[in-house]
């Protein structure tokens, strides 16, 4: 996929998610989010999608950085997540997306960022127990 062509789906993706939209419609079917760190997949555009709605309302502050776009990946660093009422440097994280055609293939999250999430069962919702 080009530059462009990968810039403008992602682009349209966080104006999605952005807007309270049913963002999983960017996802191939089989997507596959990876929390590199804890070593936790999930699999499937519904799954992936509940999975990142329970992540991001956990994530109560941080900062990232623009979104670096090639051919057929895009990758988003951010830092600062949650640092602790100022008393520490929080999370941090590298997300690196994989876009095939014209959907979004597969995510890994590397960084201290899996911290905020409970292992999960075989169906990628967060077990709260």
């Amino acid at each position: 996929m080009a530059v462009h062509r990968t810039q403008d789906l992602m682009d349209r993706y966080f104006a999605a998610m952005g807007a309270d939209e049913d963002f999983s419609a960017f996802f191939e079917e089989d997507v596959t989010w990876l929390m590199v760190d804890s070593g936790h997949e999930v699999r499937g555009a519904g799954p992936v999608r509940a999975y990142l709605l329970e992540l991001h309302s956990r994530m109560l502050s941080g900062e990232q950085r623009p979104l670096v776009v090639t051919d057929g990946h895009a990758i988003l660093e951010g830092r600062s997540v949650n640092p602790g009422g100022g008393n520490g440097s929080g999370l941090a994280f590298c997300l690196v997306y994989d876009v095939g055609d014209e959907r979004i293939a597969a995510m890994r999250c590397y960084g201290t960022l899996a911290r905020l999430m409970p292992a999960g069962d075989e169906d990628g919702r967060p077990d709260h127990t």
